[in-house]
C-alpha cells in the first residue's frame, strides 16, 4: 500500500479512477460541490488530491484544501472515500501533518459525519455544523 499526493498536472490522468470514489462523498454533503467541481480545483492547485494505491489500484482518495483565516491557516479534509481507511490512517495522518506544517498550517480539520470520531480518537470534535435548507424560500 502506498499513500501519495497527486501533482495538479497529473490529476486528469487518474481522474476516471478517482471520480467514482469522490462521487460517493456527494450523497453525504450539503450540495456544496459536485464531483466534477473537484476537478478544476485540483488541477489549479487550490485543492489537493491524495490517493492510496495497492497493486496499481486506487483504493482510497481524499481531497484537502488550505484555508487561510485572518488569524490562522488550516489544512481541511473535505472529501474522503474508499476502502480500508483504518489501515491507511496512520500513513495519511503523518503525511497530512507534514504537508500542513510545510505549508505553515497550524492545524488539521476534517469535514465528515459523526461516525468519523470513532476512527479519529486523537482528534477533538470542536463543533458541529447544523444546516437548514432555504432553497424553497429563494423562489
Amino acid at each position: 500500500m502506498k499513500a501519495t499526493i497527486v501533482e495538479p498536472e497529473d490529476v486528469p490522468y487518474i481522474w476516471d479512477n478517482v471520480a467514482p470514489l469522490l462521487s460517493k462523498v456527494i450523497q453525504h454533503s450539503e450540495g456544496e460541490l459536485e464531483t466534477d467541481d473537484y476537478l478544476s480545483n485540483l488541477m489549479s492547485g487550490s485543492m489537493q488530491l491524495w490517493i492510496v494505491t495497492e497493486n496499481k489500484k486506487i483504493i482510497l482518495s481524499m481531497v484537502t484544501q488550505i484555508i487561510q483565516f485572518p488569524q490562522k491557516k488550516v489544512l481541511r479534509t473535505i472529501a474522503l472515500a474508499g476502502e480500508r481507511f483504518k489501515e491507511v490512517h496512520s500513513q495519511f495522518s503523518d503525511m497530512l501533518a507534514s504537508y500542513a506544517l510545510k505549508n505553515k498550517c497550524s492545524s488539521l480539520e476534517l469535514w465528515g459525519r459523526k461516525g468519523w470520531k470513532k476512527m479519529l480518537p486523537d482528534w477533538k470534535d470542536t463543533y458541529i455544523v447544523y444546516t437548514k435548507d432555504l432553497k424553497e424560500r429563494m423562489h
